[in-house]
């Protein structure tokens, strides 16, 4: 689990990272939208007024005015999301437009000529953010545009993007290193930037500390702190629209009044479109326009250090909670883990709700592993479980009692054959060998009947002592119960030599009912009935004839090959004997 928190998956390419930008998605969507900012407004290009103007891109002259429409409506600034690289007709006017009162913001971007043009290079400069940290040559960008003559009387803002390795757009990178005059400079983002203009009291001097994790970038009295890409996370309005937005061809019913007003073009031919969480085309400009409303309003998205602690302290909190759940009783387990999951989630919305972008697929990740580990242990100690208590019930009995309720044997009532088997002068042995020897003893005797008893299908349904009883007929009768029966006898007494297997038998077949007698939390399930007391009193004959096997006539008979087992038994006719306890006579065969 540390090592997960460590690596802090969802800041990574591939997969995790895209799950990560699908879980915060997840959050976003359940925020719902927001009020619409008052700061900011967008003014769009859109297909319809390239239709109207003819021409795209938009000729210069059209910039121009819409710059001068906007300050007399009392934009605070204007901004550009424009390049303007390249000379065109109509480009005095713009020029002119410029030169009027009114602060107005530039774009450039990366990926520039091998070479800077001198105005372009004092235009970083004079646009540059005070830096704690150094342009150095190797990360240095070749700006584009905006050409000379507009960069001699504007400040810049860089509008590169940042996009998700799911391909949205979720973040801005603050502010990257140009070359300029003097070697390099960093420049703000375009959003930044247009603070600095529209309100340099406020938002003035932008300063970066650090450029990457760990960083900040602040904005007067305001301090962002930066992700581990030197960016800022963007705060959706919504879709499309949600920051106050107006087509060029309607500009002269827009309501501009104190706002910062981002310039940009939505056109087909622009290309300028990302998917966000609320929308999957929305335009680059409106992005800019978003995060400085989001810097405006003070609503910004922690993704710094310490939401990467805050994350992984929440992923060991919920993977600790996780493990011991998952080990609870399999009734318990999937609530206890569902609502684990469910305050999780809640904690995620809570803090997302408070400003904090914190990784859910480490908290995911780590609920998924503790909680698999937890069912995988739990299963492991049930399945030792299952092995030892399986030891205490016949192989032919398992399987019953795992597959079927309990109920399904209890209360069935048939015949069956029953086998009491009883260690001759236990108790004079016992005395001699000690209690060591005795244990040898009574150990070598249970084996060898569980074994016996295996090997011709029966149960050994109760041990109690040196004393066995030996069913057939548990957990189904069978045509062969009373042969089998038999033939069990004729194994486990064959040998007399071993001290261990001086044993003496009582065998009867009759009616019987299966019971599963105890308790609440614990019950055995057994035979009850005539045929049980019989066998035992059948061995009490066996002994008072001196005999080792006492087996009634009913058990023979019902073999369907008595005369077959007379002889392999050596029995001889006993005739009717009265039972102890029993009124009925019953014909005896001992041997």
């Amino acid at each position: 689990m540390i090592a997960t928190v460590l690596w802090h998956p969802g800041e990574r390419a591939g997969i995790v990272g895209a799950l990560e930008g699908q879980l915060l998605d997840a959050r976003v969507t359940l925020r719902g939208p927001l009020p619409p900012p008052k700061g900011v407004a967008v003014i769009l290009i859109d297909d319809t007024d390239i239709g109207q103007i003819g021409q795209f891109p938009p000729p210069r002259s059209v910039l121009a005015s819409a710059i001068d429409a906007a300050r007399a409506q009392g934009a605070s600034a204007i901004v550009l999301d424009l390049l303007l690289a390249d000379p065109t007709p109509g480009d005095d006017a713009l020029n002119a437009a410029l030169a009027r009162p009114g602060p107005v913001v530039l774009a450039t971007a990366r990926g520039g000529p091998p070479f800077v043009d001198d105005a372009l290079a004092h235009a970083i400069d004079r646009s540059a953010v005070e830096a704690a940290v150094s342009a150095t040559s190797g990360a240095l960008e070749m700006p584009i545009g905006p050409l000379p003559a507009f960069a001699a009387s504007s400040t810049l803002g860089h509008v590169n993007l940042a996009l998700e390795p799911d391909g949205k757009l979720r973040r801005l990178p603050a502010a990257l290193p140009f070359v300029a005059v003097d070697g390099g400079a960093w420049i703000p983002g375009l959003a930044l930037a247009s603070l600095r203009a529209a309100d340099p009291e406020r938002f003035t001097p932008i300063v970066l500390r650090g450029a990457r994790a760990g960083g900040t970038i602040s904005l007067g009295r305001t301090t962002v702190p930066l992700d581990q890409f030197g960016a800022i996370p963007l705060v959706f309005y919504g879709d499309t629209g949600a920051v106050p937005t107006w087509p060029l061809r309607d500009l002269d019913q827009a309501n501009l009044e104190g706002r910062i007003v981002f310039l940009g073009v939505s056109a087909q031919g622009a290309r300028d479109r990302y998917p966000t969480p609320f929308d999957p085309a929305m335009p680059g400009v409106e992005a800019h326009a978003t995060l400085a409303a989001n810097l405006i309003e003070g609503r910004t998205l922690r993704r710094d250090h310490v939401a990467w602690a805050l994350g992984g302290m929440l992923a060991l909190i919920v993977a600790g909670i996780a493990y011991p759940a998952a080990r609870q009783r399999a009734r318990f387990v999937l609530p206890a883990l569902t609502a684990l999951a469910l305050a999780t989630c809640v904690a995620l919305q809570v803090a997302f709700l408070a400003g904090w972008w914190l990784d859910a697929t480490t908290v995911l990740i780590c609920f998924t592993l503790a909680a698999g580990l937890g069912i995988a242990v739990q299963a492991v100690k049930h399945a030792r479980h299952a092995r030892n208590l399986a030891q205490y019930h016949a192989p032919s009995l398992r399987s019953s009692l795992a597959e079927s309720d309990l109920s399904a044997l209890t209360g069935r009532q048939m015949n069956a054959a029953a086998l009491f088997v009883d260690l001759s002068g236990f108790t004079g042995r016992s005395e001699k060998i000690g209690p060591k020897g005795t244990g040898d003893l009574l150990d070598q005797f249970h084996q060898r009947i569980a074994r016996l008893a295996a090997v011709h299908g029966g149960v050994v349904d109760q041990i109690v002592g040196d004393a066995a009883l030996v069913t057939f007929g548990l957990p189904e009768p069978a045509p062969g119960d009373a042969a089998a029966a038999l033939s069990f006898a004729a194994d486990v007494t064959q040998t007399q030599d071993d001290p261990a297997h001086s044993l003496r038998l009582g065998a009867h077949y009759g009616p019987v009912e299966v019971r599963a007698l105890g308790g609440a939390d614990h019950s055995h399930v057994t035979m009850v009935g005539d045929a049980m007391n019989a066998a035992s009193r059948l061995q009490e004959v066996a002994k008072g004839a001196g005999a080792r096997i006492a087996i009634s006539d009913t058990l023979l008979q019902q073999s369907g090959t008595p005369a077959r087992w007379i002889d392999e038994l050596a029995l001889r006719d006993l005739g009717p004997v009265e039972l102890r306890g029993r009124k009925m006579l019953l014909h005896v065969w001992v041997s």
